[in-house]
């Protein structure tokens, strides 16, 4: 073979992110060893593999595509190999590749990584975070083992297994009347400003809450941000809806207030999602046993706000 592991990994990521710059950033290391990888691939292939076209970064070619498919397959089974071999003289090792839907990120992750870092210090985990599409893409093309996100966007034949439902909950300006209240009805809601999550999927999603009672949500800002949606909420430009409450949520001290949804709204499953390669791992499978323990001793029960129920939809 005329190009490494490494070089394989550069590759990968330049088809990922669709630029070399960006690849020599996620990957850290040179912009010219990115580019060295490309033109070992290239030589060893003996065609082009991209194009460089100026304002838009790489474009992988036909035969670019297939081959970057190859190489994603054969890092996700290089990664199984690395951790199951390092696993052989005792506990669980390896590196595991994880992602995380980024809204969510800041308040799931610290409880799983305090557990794995007490049980397995020897498994050290290369996060990634994204919207729903982003990690769907890592996910498909085995550029991650795990990916902590919702079950509603989750290819259905990706394995999954739920941790929690996340009910929606209302962001409240303190000095709206209705934060006064203990609850809150949807239909209070509807004519109110609203400022949306704007991230993929995520539209349809909130969306979906009021159609279900015949509603429509009077969206004024849009934002991707989740910490830019509590500024404008805590400065009184609307309310929102989110799903996992931050423990600064419930403070009091940030300008807004925190209520949960009345009746029945849908309630999405947050849970891990990995590719059927991931699972043979023993490394995978000893952070999915962690995972799923700590759910079922309720470690996650402080980011939820009001009650759930088995009818609720994914």
């Amino acid at each position: 073979m005329h190009f490494t592991l490494k070089q394989l990994r550069y590759f990968d990521a330049a088809l990922r992110t669709g630029s070399i710059a960006r690849a020599a950033i996620e990957m850290n290391i040179s912009q010219s060893s990115i580019t060295a990888a490309i033109d070992s691939m290239e030589q060893h292939v003996g065609t082009e593999l991209f194009r460089r076209i100026p304002a838009k970064g790489l474009v992988p070619t036909d035969t670019g595509q297939r081959v970057g498919r190859l190489v994603s397959a054969f890092l996700e089974q290089a990664r199984v190999f690395e951790s199951d071999l390092m696993s052989l003289s005792g506990a669980p090792a390896g590196t595991l590749s994880l992602a995380c839907y980024a809204p969510s990120a800041p308040h799931v992750l610290p409880p799983v990584l305090r557990q794995l870092a007490r049980e397995y210090p020897s498994i050290r985990i290369d996060l990634k975070e994204g919207d729903m599409q982003t990690i769907n893409e890592l996910l498909s093309a085995g550029s991650v083992d795990l990916a902590l996100t919702y079950r509603r966007n989750t290819p259905e034949k990706m394995p999954f297994i739920p941790l929690f439902r996340a009910r929606p909950w209302v962001l409240l300006p303190e000095s709206s009347p209705l934060a006064h209240e203990d609850s809150v009805a949807l239909e209070d809601l509807a004519e109110m400003p609203m400022i949306l999550l704007d991230l993929a999927t995520t539209e349809r999603y909130f969306s979906e809450i009021f159609s279900s009672r015949g509603l429509r949500p009077n969206v004024v800002h849009r934002t991707k941000s989740s910490s830019v949606l509590r500024g404008l909420v805590a400065a009184e430009f609307g309310y929102s809806l989110l799903n996992i409450c931050g423990p600064n949520d419930r403070s009091g001290q940030n300008g807004y207030v925190v209520r949960p949804l009345r009746g029945d709204v849908p309630a999405p499953r947050f849970g891990v999602a990995c590719t059927q390669a991931a699972q043979r791992s023993a490394m995978v499978q000893a952070v999915l046993n962690i995972m799923t323990e700590l759910a079922n001793k309720g470690g996650f029960d402080h980011l939820l706000i009001g009650e759930t129920t088995e009818s609720t939809t994914e």
